[in-house]
């Protein structure tokens, strides 16, 4: 017997379980993304068309079933405006798009409203919203 038959054999054995390493292919395929940082909102007005500023402000994902905490708590960058979604929170969207609602309290008449948006993440480059209003007006 050849004395380099089962060294031949081992290697035959073990460079069989050997496979070329294959780049895996992300889950939501390539994409060139641009860099900057999207943002969905909504603006509050009273009945005169100003900004207010709303409490009890709430998103909620209909499709998940889940609540969501967009944007920065409590940040006021312009009285009236509120964040739904970011580049953030992208994940927590599907990329065809979750109906979202939107609720909020204006504090002078504790009147309630709320809008249902349908918003896209996911596998998009960035959030976008595909309907819904730009403003909820308080009557």
């Amino acid at each position: 017997m050849n004395k380099n038959l089962p060294i031949l054999l081992l290697s035959m054995v073990l460079l069989s379980a050997c496979s070329k390493n294959k780049p895996q292919k992300p889950a939501c395929g390539s994409q060139v993304c641009t860099a900057i940082f999207a943002t969905v909102g909504i603006h509050f007005t009273d009945k005169q068309g100003n900004a207010i500023a709303v409490e009890n402000f709430s998103v909620f994902n209909l499709s998940s079933n889940k609540p969501l905490t967009p944007g920065v708590p409590n940040l006021d960058l312009v009285k009236g405006y509120y964040i739904i979604a970011s580049d953030s929170d992208k994940q927590d969207f599907s990329t065809d798009g979750d109906n979202i609602r939107v609720s909020a309290t204006d504090p002078v008449t504790n009147q309630t409203k709320t809008a249902t948006f349908k918003i896209a993440g996911g596998c998009n480059c960035h959030v976008g919203k595909l309907s819904g209003p730009d403003t909820l007006a308080f009557d």
